[in-house]
């Protein structure tokens, strides 16, 4: 069981790797940092509304990429 989580981890990695900065950086915060809207938006100088936009776009991107190495 923990080769198989060490293998998606790496598998979350490569894909994080291919997005773009600011996709990468909306998912780790909220995603993988369990971090508050409000607190993704002071870290990144944006709006609330737009981290949320942005965070929806990135794991539209995410999800293909994490699929191709599964």
């Amino acid at each position: 069981q923990s080769a198989q989580r060490r293998e998606l981890s790496i598998i979350l990695a490569d894909a994080l790797a291919e997005l773009a900065s600011d996709h990468r950086e909306v998912v780790v915060l909220r995603t993988l940092e369990g971090r508050e809207w409000e607190e993704v938006a002071r870290a990144m100088g944006r709006s609330p509304g737009a981290v949320r936009l942005l965070w929806a776009r990135a794991l539209k991107k995410l999800r293909p990429l994490i699929e191709a190495r599964l």
